[in-house]
């Protein structure tokens, strides 16, 4: 007995431990994606197996600590560290025994204190000590829209021997009655009833709360005490830290231009005129083949004629771009409710149309116009991107724009003029989503495009009327909507005013002078300022939303950090063989420009921050542009230790930015979904993201390391070993702290769910996916204490904080595209543009391979 528990509390039994344990969570991510996650919970989660194992894991911490003598040698933060973990796997244990969670479903005007088994909502577990009634249930949305912004239920509780207690529940509001924790979970499709989480936990969580206490005060020991790792590392380098940079405000001192307010007297039957000649105007000049053509049905020669002079006329008669501009500056309420500049909104629809951010020499906002303006010339402009080939074949398209991957809206109608894919649109619905495949998939988007087409045809989607009716529940109006909610005046402005600038753009287009379309702009923009007085729309946001799309900073600070990440590297490594005083001036030189460069993304995500109203980090785009800001942040923090380290961070960072700049990323701005409206969301995902930005840093040191190890002769011997032993130094440097960014920010995420919904961890695969990279870079930083792997010194040091990242990007990305779960947002195949991990993970073995029989070994 006493062997066997010598083996078990030992490095080399907890280094096994940990590799089992996140192998068996990665399994259970695909078993219950694949089964279900009851399967996953029976045969994995609440296995006794699976009990036993995490027994052993704390048994193995508590026998390592004990052997040795970490109390005796006073080793706090590596004592607290592990303690911690011992006492939330004690917590998550005593949760299994006693803890109880169920439903109460509860009708407006009824009241129940009977909670329902979640997996079988028809059976009663438990009958509980009150009641609750439900008084009222509020879906309370976005204004203008679908999308909802609260769960509410007004509630009263009724318990035996104490005065009845009123009491609202919502989202991140929950109601404590003794040990019982009630949160609004959903509601009924009619809006009339709740559902109702019902928790009792109370010593579990307490247990796991003082868990997660000594674990946050074991990593602030472990990153400032003296006796640390981290600091140890750190007086190796003999190297002081840099001061944190500060953010740079923009001062936004312009305001929108308005024209006079004037209504024009123009009658209906005038408009209609004027629109009528618009029409035969361009019909007139528009070829037509020299055989008699039928109304009802064109030739194949003469569409193709037509689609082949569209683009020329779509330049034509484009709006200028001043009026472009002036129009872009209007507001517009988007299908979430959000108010914004036309701009953004016009940027963001010709993107998920075309996947462009233009449209040859024109805007986003010329092509929208264009969109409403000339439906009879942009719907023959082979604009949509399509990314299935069988798609494209079936319209009959010929093969050089089949090659563009490009249809324009009457490709996908006959000559009757009817959908040719709308039987198979209902066959693909009437698919469950498990089943659908890639070509399904393609063809959903394919629908929503020409959805979205054939309403800006008609006029509607561009929401730029407010309406003052308190009947229409705040939201706006295109100008081929129902108008029939204004009255008098405003009936007859927003009936009128928009077929009026169409017709005056087409004649301006021919003259080349905008001066009325200029101003009906101005009337449209009058017309909005005085309308939406009332609602809480800062002028000064949207010129600072214009200034955002303008400026792009994102797009070129990317561009500069990859360019000047690489200029820093060369000139370091360059430095190494051949130290001189113009080499370090050319290094500080691009050291500057780099904090300049930082300066501008810093502006950019403080930018982004003032216009949503939120912290950016809600969506994939706004967590790839928080994670290279962190990265960034991260190689300015050890920059003045190592001119490589800050290249690489750079250069990753750039990446990083430049990936976020990709088609597949929607950098919308979208409200929050209720669960997210809460403090927590900054603190757990700023640490989060903070992490993958320090462990993208490993990454890059670890290849950089063995690429100098793979070059490295007897005559640069010295240099190269030197250098590699200051950046492995650095490496595991930035891994502790990304492995204590990564830890504080799952578990503050973990405290987070038990405020919001009941529950500090659910086995959700982001979070499951969480836990296995935390698992990862402890191994790896362990790997030093373990014989057998102590050998491979530092070149296996380097290797495996290459591939530890893989565990990162499986979190970040592979979850959210090749999992299902509460945090993923892929829910759709992974974009073509990530298999480029693939090559760049082949290089680093080859790399790695290369650098095996020239490796630095200590």
């Amino acid at each position: 007995m006493k062997k066997i528990l010598r083996i078990l509390c030992s490095y080399p039994a907890m280094a096994v431990l940990l590799g089992v344990y996140a192998v068996v969570l990665a399994v259970a991510t695909f078993v219950e994606n694949r089964y279900g996650t009851p399967v996953a919970q029976r045969w994995i989660y609440h296995h006794p197996v699976f009990y036993l194992l995490q027994l052993l894991l704390a048994v193995n911490f508590i026998g390592i600590a004990i052997r040795q003598r970490w109390v005796q040698q006073r080793k706090w933060a590596v004592l607290c560290f592990h303690a911690a973990f011992v006492v939330i796997l004690l917590g998550a244990f005593v949760t299994r025994l006693t803890g109880r969670e169920g439903v109460m479903h509860i009708r407006e005007g009824e009241r129940s204190a009977e909670l329902l088994d979640p997996t079988n909502p028809s059976r009663v577990v438990e009958t509980l000590p009150f009641s609750v009634e439900l008084r009222d249930f509020r879906l309370v949305r976005y204004p203008g829209s679908h999308s909802p912004s609260s769960f509410e239920s007004d509630v009263v509780v009724r318990q035996s021997g104490r005065p009845e207690r009123a009491a609202n529940i919502y989202m991140n509001n929950v109601l404590h009655i003794g040990p019982y924790r009630l949160y609004q979970s959903s509601y009924d499709p009619d809006e009339r009833g709740t559902v109702l989480i019902v928790n009792r936990d109370r010593i579990g969580t307490w247990i796991t709360y003082g868990g997660y206490i000594l674990l946050i005060g074991g990593m602030v020991v472990a990153l400032f005490g003296r006796r640390s790792r981290f600091r140890t590392l750190g007086r190796m380098l003999k190297q002081t830290a840099i001061p944190i940079v500060g953010l740079m405000m923009f001062a936004l001192a312009s305001s929108p231009v308005r024209a006079q307010e004037r209504v024009d007297t123009m009658t209906v039957s005038q408009l209609e005129e004027q629109s009528r000649r618009q029409m035969e105007r361009i019909e007139r000049e528009r070829p037509v083949g020299g055989a008699e053509e039928s109304a009802e049905r064109r030739t194949t020669v003469d569409r193709r004629r037509e689609k082949k002079m569209a683009p020329v006329y779509a330049v034509e008669y484009a709006v200028s771009p001043r009026t472009a501009q002036a129009f872009g500056r209007l507001m517009v309420q988007s299908g979430t409710g959000r108010i914004q500049p036309v701009d953004t909104y016009a940027a963001e629809i010709w993107r998920k149309i075309s996947r462009d951010k233009r449209y040859g020499e024109l805007n986003a906002d010329q092509v929208l116009l264009g969109l409403l303006t000339q439906p009879q010339i942009w719907s023959r402009v082979p604009m949509i991107d399509v990314g299935s080939e069988a798609l494209l074949r079936q319209t009959g398209i010929d093969e050089e724009q089949a090659a563009k991957g490009r249809l324009a809206f009457i490709d996908v109608l006959d000559d009757e003029g009817n959908y040719i894919f709308v039987d198979e649109i209902e066959r693909v619905y009437a698919k469950p989503v498990r089943e659908r495949n890639k070509y399904d998939k393609e063809l959903l988007k394919l629908d929503e495009k020409i959805n979205i087409l054939n309403a800006l045809f008609a006029g509607r989607m561009v929401a730029i009327f407010p309406s003052a009716s308190v009947s229409t529940d705040g939201a706006w109006y295109a100008p081929g909507d129902d108008l029939s909610a204004f009255r008098d005046r405003d009936s007859m402005f927003v009936s009128r005013i928009f077929p009026w600038f169409a017709t005056e753009a087409v004649r301006s287009a021919e003259t080349g002078d905008w001066t009325t379309p200029d101003e009906i702009v101005g009337m449209i923009a009058t017309y909005q300022e005085k309308k939406a007085a009332t609602l809480d729309i800062s002028p000064r946001r949207i010129e600072a939303e214009m200034l955002y799309n303008r400026l792009d900073l994102f797009k070129w600070a990317g561009f500069g950090y990859m360019g000047f990440g690489l200029a820093l590297m060369l000139i370091s490594m360059l430095g190494w063989a051949r130290p001189s005083k113009g080499w370090r001036v050319a290094g500080g030189v691009v050291v500057g420009i780099i904090g300049l460069l930082f300066l501008a993304q810093t502006a950019g995500v403080g930018l982004r921050w003032y216009i949503a109203g939120r912290p950016p980090v809600s969506n994939a785009y706004e967590s790839m542009i928080f994670v290279s800001w962190a990265t960034a942040i991260a190689g300015l923090a050890f920059g003045r230790r190592s001119g490589i380290t800050l290249a690489a961070a750079t250069f990753l960072s750039g990446v990083l930015m430049f990936v976020s700049t990709l088609n597949w990323m929607d950098p919308e701005i979208t409200p929050l979904v209720p669960v997210l409206k809460s403090p927590w969301l900054l603190i757990h995902v700023a640490a989060i993201t903070g992490s993958y930005g320090f462990f993208g840093i490993g990454f890059l040191l670890g290849l950089v390391s063995l690429t100098a190890m793979a070059c490295r002769t007897e005559r640069n011997a010295a240099v190269v070993d030197l250098q590699v032993r200051r950046l492995t130094a650095i490496n595991e440097m930035s891994l502790i702290v990304g492995l204590v960014l990564l830890t504080a920010g799952t578990f503050l995420g973990a405290v987070w769910a038990n405020e919001s919904w009941g529950r500090y961890w659910g086995w959700d695969p982001k979070e499951t996916w969480a836990l296995i990279t935390m698992m990862v870079y402890a191994f790896i930083l362990h790997a030093r204490l373990v014989p057998g792997l102590r050998r491979g010194g530092v070149y296996l040091f380097n290797v495996m904080s290459i591939m530890g990242l893989g565990a990162v990007l499986m979190t970040f990305f592979g979850v959210n595209y090749y999992l299902s779960g509460m945090h993923s947002y892929g829910g759709d195949s992974a974009p073509p543009a990530l298999y480029i991990i693939w090559v760049v993970y082949g290089l680093a073995t080859v790399v790695a391979l290369l650098a095996w029989r020239k490796r630095v070994e200590h």
